[in-house]
């Protein structure tokens, strides 16, 4: 049986590297005020305002590794880098062995998008008391998780932008069983984020 938190591993690694992140002479200077990323939890909004000047908290990251063939592409969202804990974050990572592609909706469900990609899907949403929901690639028996779609609109040498969705789930695993606290539903998610 395949684990189905392989990729979240890798998930946490990159966030923290992601959301670790300070302005640097290779990243972008640009303080555009319309980089933004907004979307709503069971209906509440949640907008995570662009810092430029003390911290870079919305980013898009495009990697592709030549050894293993895999393209990354990681956008995240935080509120501040500078909480001492992992909470008020949005993050979302797509693996493919194929270019990843604006125009394109990812989706971790097979057929119901225009692509799943084969390498990670992994759409996260650490909350203000730092519970992580989380949606990604289906690869066991028992399908844990539930639709989540991202569409990138825009893949620019300076920015990506996009919308996303989805059902995101809470899985207490610490009594060696996988057991589900809770989930939210997320929706209307925007973003544009400069690319670094």
């Amino acid at each position: 049986m395949k684990n189905p938190y392989k990729y979240l591993s890798i998930f946490l690694i990159a966030s923290l590297f992601l959301f670790s992140c300070s302005k640097s002479d290779n990243g972008t200077d640009e303080t555009d005020s319309d980089y933004y990323f907004r979307f709503k939890v069971d209906g509440n909004q949640v907008d995570y305002v662009f810092k430029p000047d003390t911290q870079i908290n919305l980013t898009g990251i495009i990697d592709h590794d030549e050894q293993s063939g895999v393209h990354a592409m990681n956008i995240g969202g935080i509120d501040t880098i500078f909480e001492t804990g992992l909470t008020n974050r949005f993050s979302i990572l797509i693996g493919d062995m194929e270019n990843i592609v604006a125009g394109t909706s990812y989706t971790n469900i097979q057929g119901q998008g225009d692509r799943t990609p084969d390498s990670a899907f992994n759409m996260s949403y650490f909350d203000a008391e730092g519970n992580i929901y989380i949606a990604v690639l289906n690869t066991t028996a028992t399908q844990l998780y539930e639709l989540a779609t991202v569409h990138f609109s825009e893949i620019t040498d300076s920015h990506v932008s996009g919308s996303f969705s989805g059902t995101l789930k809470w899985y207490d695993v610490s009594g060696g069983t996988v057991e589900l606290v809770d989930s939210v539903i997320i929706s209307e998610g925007i973003f544009k984020v400069p690319r670094y």
